[in-house]
């Protein structure tokens, strides 16, 4: 009975000097506002260009130099669609309550200054109010666009998780 009485002791003895050691530490931390906010990681988009029907599938010749001269066209890859600026959607939380959940492709269409002229619901969420909100939300984001492009063309993917933490690790 000694032993159970000494090693409870020195267990609530521990718990006290840990409750302590937190209270104290904690004090360090009470003007952090949290971890700095990621920009947003590219994602791959089409440019946003008109379709232009080849007439054949053969490399295009050059016009004007030797003529057996053939040039092969390989695609640039195209810009990433990169949001700058992303102020929160129009929509409540007490709205969207039961609606937190799921994951909604966008259509996204960008003029050369990088505001949004065109959004559309890709892949749908399942749930019609959270496909709503994320088309609110996205109109009033500003992309990055590459100078001398009209704008870019892309689909962008949203994850919706009521269980993750409000700010990116």
């Amino acid at each position: 009975m000694p032993r159970l009485r000494v090693s409870t002791t020195l267990s609530l003895l521990a718990l006290l000097v840990g409750i302590g050691g937190t209270h104290w530490l904690s004090g360090f931390t009470d003007d952090w506002t949290g971890p700095r906010t990621r920009p947003a990681a590219p994602i791959a988009v089409r440019p946003h260009r008109r379709h232009v029907h080849p007439r054949s599938h053969a490399p295009p010749r050059v016009v004007g130099a030797l003529p057996d001269t053939v040039v092969s066209a390989t695609p640039a890859a195209p810009p990433a669609l990169v949001p700058l600026d992303t102020p929160p959607g129009p929509s409540s939380w007490a709205e969207l309550r039961g609606h937190l959940d799921g994951r909604v492709i966008l259509d996204v269409a960008t003029d050369g200054s990088g505001r949004v002229v065109g959004v559309r619901v890709a892949q749908s969420s399942g749930d019609p109010v959270l496909d709503a909100h994320a088309v609110a939300t996205v109109r009033r984001w500003r992309f990055a666009v590459p100078a001398g492009m009209a704008g870019v063309h892309g689909e962008l993917p949203m994850r919706f998780d009521s269980r993750a933490p409000a700010t990116p690790p």
